[in-house]
């Protein structure tokens, strides 16, 4: 948090995938009729006053929204001030740091680790006896990023895997989650993730204000890394959104498997939100989490906490065609507070 927003906003522009970006301008012209160059002055003129990306400009479909519908969608300039306001960066590597977050938050994993920054490889041996499938992290990784799926048996040499995760910064070693047949049926390559946002207003009441469950539309291992699916639910597990992919296509069912999305039911969901609000009582400093959970066949399990996460998940025009963004979802748990806050 301690760079400038400016110089924030610079590398954001730095990084823009241009080929991403034409696709999305493509999409916006056939939907309205706009031209190209009209489109693109737009997009910069969102990007130079509100600080507007170009997946913001497009979930949040400002082609057509009004100044004041804008201003109920987080944006990245908005976004990067209210983690500001609301999370204390002494605190955020409790988040940010793998882990960190594993020992804060180990009872909530429901699931073994082992931390290579202070283990032998005889303690990895041990770790390895009784597991399956165990997943090697980078501690600081995101979206999907330096996650590798490795197959205990597979292992032949535990000394050169040892020295080969920690020559790859892979310091973090958890076992493997069983995902819940609910979940397998829709996409059984993957541990699907589900973000549950929760906030803490300053009455010292935190309650969950949006989710989505993201999953993957092929064979891909790693969550997050591919054009994914996306789709929020109800605490009843049924799906309460229309289900989209990154350019705002709507699914009908899965690509891979089949599965009707109208059939889909979860269980657990209420559990899900219930762990995260229980959660996040942990670390009060930090007043907006992004949790990624996973459904295992025993409940629901925490992933990790983000102190940063990507709010494009719930916020997509084309989920629920509502012309009002995550912010107000926001401002309608802080109250007053929220007007207090120099977006």
């Amino acid at each position: 948090m301690a760079m400038s927003v400016t110089k924030w906003l610079m590398n954001k522009f730095k990084d823009i995938n241009k080929d991403r970006m034409n696709r999305h301008i493509e999409i916006i012209q056939q939907q309205s009729g706009k031209s190209k160059f009209y489109i693109k002055c737009s997009l910069m003129w969102n990007f130079l006053t509100q600080g507007t990306g170009y997946t913001d400009y497009f979930r949040g479909h400002f082609i057509d929204a009004t100044k004041e519908e804008k201003k109920t969608f987080a944006t990245a300039k908005r976004f990067y001030r209210l983690m500001a306001y609301l999370n204390d960066e002494e605190y955020i590597v409790v988040l940010g740091d793998k882990l960190i977050f594993d020992e804060v938050f180990r009872d909530y994993l429901k699931r073994d680790f082992i931390n290579l920054r202070k283990s032998t490889p005889d303690d990895l041996r041990e770790f390895l006896k009784d597991k399956t499938i165990v997943f090697a992290k980078e501690t600081k990784g995101e979206g999907g990023h330096g996650i590798s799926k490795c197959v205990v048996k597979d292992i032949k040499d535990v000394d050169a895997f040892y020295q080969q995760c920690k020559d790859n910064g892979q310091f973090l070693i958890e076992d493997g989650i069983k995902q819940h047949p609910d979940l397998n049926q829709i996409n059984p390559n993957v541990v699907n993730s589900f973000r549950v946002i929760t906030l803490l207003n300053d009455k010292g009441e935190i309650k969950m204000i949006a989710n989505a469950l993201r999953v993957n539309q092929d064979d891909s291992v790693v969550i997050g890394c591919t054009n994914d699916l996306y789709f929020s639910l109800g605490a009843d597990g049924k799906i309460d959104s229309n289900v989209v992919d990154d350019y705002g296509q709507v699914y009908d069912t899965h690509p891979l498997t089949g599965v009707k999305f109208k059939d889909v039911y979860i269980h657990g969901v209420q559990e899900a939100f219930d762990m995260c609000v229980d959660a996040h009582k942990r670390i009060p400093q930090c007043r907006y989490i992004g949790w990624d959970i996973a459904f295992s066949e025993d409940g629901p399990v925490i992933v990790e906490g983000n102190e940063y996460p990507g709010y494009g998940l719930v916020q997509h025009y084309a989920l629920k065609n509502k012309r009002t963004g995550h912010l107000k979802e926001v401002a309608d748990h802080l109250g007053d507070e929220y007007n207090k806050i120099k977006l």
